[in-house]
């Protein structure tokens, strides 16, 4: 690697760390912890200067835990300065909530509670959906993350059947998928990714505390259907069939395929099976050079087949296809933050050069356009076309700290 670049990353590493102890955590750990009730409070704007509301959906739930226990673990190693045993006592009282107010008996998840812990579904009624499979998987997440780093099997206990039953509505096409609901006739790409990295992580945690799960097993078969939607130009299919007229089959999301890119990389490594590792590095700068806005920079949040547009195709009126076509032009900052990741990890990790321009444009790109400076607090997530910031909703009615929190963190490490 040239000098030059060299020094980039550096500076790179040095912003990570000063973002995450003097931007994110801080205003995370002050304003986003119940000390009273438990769990934590992740309802704010875009700008992070008010807080809408103090429901607690699960989905965040599940990540803030995730956040803690990774984070403890890198204060621990010196990458970040704080208090690891501040953080894991957090974790621990965030996992309980998670346990004793998310968890039902038949292994799914609530969708969200009220601030003191009764299910949002029985309590308001009024449409709110009563499950996602996507926060089921992340309180796994959660609680593996933290069975891993505290060597603590109970938790990973306290998982596994969350991961069973969302593992099994997945593979049979039944898993419930709000916000996000998969039009008819379509298998999705997000809930096989999602799959990979909860698997990932349980299998992590099983190695740690000197399990026998089947975690891995599992992964090496959701790794294999993950890898379906990758087509012979290294992009991804959000949506199979990936038809050549409809929008639902032209529509591209390259950020999620380039987050699902890191998360395969390191299920191969723990795998130690590689087959595919070549060609989804080499997949990484077609997919950034697909999103890639060539009129304001940054990287659009859908695209079409073709390129870097707004996609095209017979419009069937579903609700996805609405909020495609009305969202494909934002900036969002886990789009920005994954890729900056995923970049970074194949630079470092796997020397792979064509990476390196990318990491160093979509760097550039995130760390002048997402935090918040003197128009709001920590990062302003959601932007326009242009950059200005969007105070609007996206996914679930939160400003959630988890992606610009782990990929910073893998920034630091990788």
């Amino acid at each position: 690697m040239a000098d030059g670049a060299g020094d980039r990353i550096t500076e790179i590493k040095i912003t990570a760390r000063e973002q995450l102890e003097q931007v994110i955590l801080p205003f995370w750990l002050d304003r986003g912890i119940d000390h009273e009730l438990g769990g934590f409070h992740t309802c704010f704007d875009n700008r992070g200067r008010n807080r809408t509301g103090t429901d607690k959906f699960t989905w965040s739930q599940g990540r803030f835990v995730w956040l803690l226990a990774h984070a403890a673990e890198r204060v621990a190693a010196g990458d970040l300065a704080g208090s690891a045993e501040d953080l894991l006592g957090w974790a621990r009282r965030g996992a309980r909530f998670v346990a004793e107010h998310a968890i039902r008996p038949d292994g799914t998840c609530w969708y969200a509670t009220t601030r003191d812990g009764r299910p949002l579904a029985e309590s308001r009624g009024g449409g709110q959906p009563d499950r996602s499979v996507y926060a089921d998987c992340f309180a796994v997440l959660g609680l593996a993350e933290l069975a891993r780093v505290e060597r603590d099997r109970s938790w990973l206990d306290l998982a596994d059947p969350v991961l069973r039953r969302a593992r099994a509505d997945i593979l049979a096409g039944t898993a419930p998928t709000p916000p996000y609901p998969i039009p008819a006739g379509h298998t999705a790409y997000g809930p096989k990714m999602i799959l990979v990295n909860v698997l990932l992580a349980a299998a992590q945690a099983d190695l740690a505390v000197g399990g026998t799960g089947p975690y891995r097993e599992w992964l090496a078969e959701a790794l294999e259907s993950m890898i379906t939607h990758r087509l012979p130009d290294g992009t991804f299919a959000e949506l199979l069939p990936a038809s050549t007229d409809t929008l639902l089959g032209r529509h591209r999301v390259p950020g999620h395929a380039i987050e699902g890119t890191w998360m395969a990389l390191a299920a191969m490594d723990l795998l130690d099976d590689h087959r595919h590792r070549d060609r989804l590095l080499d997949g990484i700068p077609a997919l950034c050079a697909s999103a890639w806005d060539p009129e304001f920079g940054g990287l659009l949040r859908y695209v079409d087949a073709g390129g870097p547009v707004r996609p095209r195709g017979t419009d069937a009126g579903s609700p996805y296809e609405q909020g495609l076509i009305n969202t494909w032009d934002t900036k969002l900052w886990w789009v920005h933050s994954e890729t900056a990741a995923t970049t970074m990890i194949a630079t470092r990790r796997y020397g792979h050069a064509g990476s390196r321009d990318w990491l160093l444009r979509v760097w550039d790109f995130m760390i002048n356009t997402f935090p918040g400076g003197d128009d709001g607090e920590e990062w302003i997530q959601i932007r326009d076309r242009a950059g200005r910031p969007l105070d609007q909703v996206v996914a679930l009615p939160v400003k959630d700290p988890f992606h610009v929190t782990r990929n910073l963190m893998q920034l630091l490490t990788a």
